[in-house]
């Protein structure tokens, strides 16, 4: 009877571990070029790039938000690395310098502009033109890409920048 009643207990275990969620990697969407070849729609750019300057021993710093808006932009990545862009978006950039700040609107029309990319996926890069982005949440259904970097000159100017994009199928 303790034999039984054992191999119950032993049974029942065995079931339950055996129908938990696993790391089933086969129902990953992986970042590759295979998954990324498609046309997405862009739904989202901001960017952020602060400059720093130096003058008579003061920091004089300026900074420019640009945010996109009113999308009809599509990206075709296509199997030969040839990324396709076609259509329009809006940009509203605010400038803020010393306690002043100025905003400019204007349109981007890209009329099936073409440039070359690159993917490298055991570092979830993308690489557009000569510029590596980092990949985010990429799945079937869209993905995010991210880019910043900083300079600062033997002068003590400074320039810090970053920006985001957002694309869905």
């Amino acid at each position: 009877m303790k034999l039984t009643k054992l191999f119950s207990i032993l049974l029942i275990a065995v079931v339950s571990f055996s129908c938990s969620k696993s790391d089933d990697s086969s129902d990953a969407y992986q970042f590759n070029k295979d998954n990324l070849t498609g046309t997405y729609s862009l739904n989202s750019f901001k960017s952020k790039e602060i400059k720093t300057i130096k003058v008579e021993g003061f920091d004089v710093v300026t900074t420019i938000v640009s945010t996109g808006d009113t999308f009809d932009m599509m990206y075709k990545f296509d199997s030969n690395n040839v990324l396709t862009k076609d259509g329009t978006y809006r940009v509203t950039e605010v400038k803020t310098l010393g306690g002043e700040t100025s905003q400019e609107t204007y349109i981007i029309d890209l009329d099936g502009e073409t440039e070359s990319y690159s993917v490298n996926a055991n570092t979830t890069e993308l690489t557009i033109k000569d510029i590596t982005y980092q990949v985010g949440n990429f799945s079937r259904t869209g993905f995010k890409i991210s880019y910043e970097y900083v300079t600062v000159e033997e002068n003590g100017n400074k320039v810090e920048y970053n920006e985001e994009w957002v694309f869905k199928k």
